[in-house]
């Protein structure tokens, strides 16, 4: 079951706006249509495979998993309108998740991606959407869909946005130790790039992430890393280095065929600090859907 995100009202309200060529001139005009999309309130559902449900409704700007929302139209391939708004920087929306813009009748595809951290994604195209290189994979929620713009009447649509990342957690069974400045998490296939019109990622040759906040000394670390995947399940081997300040690898635990699928946490629990084996396992977070386990 997905987790989705209900944009309640998307509304295109569409009124003509004309200007009229010098006729010596013997121009065409293009008709532009006022266009307003407005990203109010949402829904959030959380169920279980085998059926039980708890669900909770919010609004956009209370759900602080969305950070910034970015609406693009595309005739075809081409871009004809795109805009992002950060919802740390006010100067770039009046009313957070309201656009408004001026588009020419004809027929598009409208992408809509929510998303968190503080930098925009780059959606260099109707099918490619990433994080810039200096950020991480972030939790993301995308829509598209096909609209037309055939004439000046208001149009008023209802869409769902869906998460379409899988996350994978890390959770120390033993104390961080003083020389261990960060943990490194390699996953061996999927991508940091996502098609908006698909949800999945654009590569499947894997990535590597790094995370610095890893807890106190002498405290168990608990991280999280979200990934792209290139189906909807996907199977991986899973490398994770425990690394110095120099970056230099202090221990690494591998973990093989981790089953990830989107919109569901896998959390891998383990020793990572002391070379001494131990019982270590992964499991579905229930809090996405069902559970499950695995020893390794």
């Amino acid at each position: 079951m997905k987790h989705s995100v209900l944009i309640a009202s998307i509304l295109l309200a569409a009124c003509t706006s004309c200007s009229k060529d010098n006729e010596l001139n013997e121009q065409v005009v293009e008709r532009l249509v006022p266009v307003t999309v407005q990203v109010s309130d949402f829904s959030m559902s959380m169920e279980e495979i085998s059926g039980g449900a708890t669900r909770a409704t919010s609004s956009v700007a209370n759900y602080n998993g969305v950070k910034v929302i970015t609406l693009a139209f595309y005739a075809g391939d081409t871009e004809v309108y795109k805009s992002t708004q950060l919802r740390a920087n006010e100067s770039s929306y009046t009313t957070f998740g309201e656009f408004a813009c001026s588009l020419p009748m004809g027929s598009y595809t409208m992408v809509v991606l929510g998303y968190g951290g503080e930098n925009a994604m780059t959606l260099s195209s109707k099918n490619c959407a990433s994080f810039p290189s200096t950020d991480r994979v972030r939790e993301t929620f995308v829509y598209t869909e096909n609209v037309n713009v055939t004439n000046t009447a208001s149009l008023e649509l209802s869409a769902t946005l869906s998460r379409v990342v899988s996350q994978l957690g890390v959770i120390s069974t033993d104390s961080r130790t003083t020389n261990a400045a960060k943990i490194r998490t390699t996953f061996s296939a999927g991508g940091q790039a996502v098609d908006p019109t698909t949800g999945l990622s654009t590569t499947n040759t894997g990535f590597s992430n790094t995370i610095d906040a890893i807890g106190a000394v002498g405290s168990n670390s608990s991280i999280g890393s979200y990934i792209f995947l290139n189906s909807d399940q996907q199977t991986m081997d899973i490398t994770i280095d425990v690394l110095d300040e120099n970056n230099n690898s202090l221990s690494q635990k591998v973990v093989n065929n981790v089953p990830l699928r989107r919109n569901q946490r896998t959390i891998l629990k383990g020793s990572l600090y002391t070379s001494a084996p131990g019982s270590a396992s992964f499991s579905v977070e229930t809090t996405w859907l069902s559970e499950n386990n695995i020893e390794f």
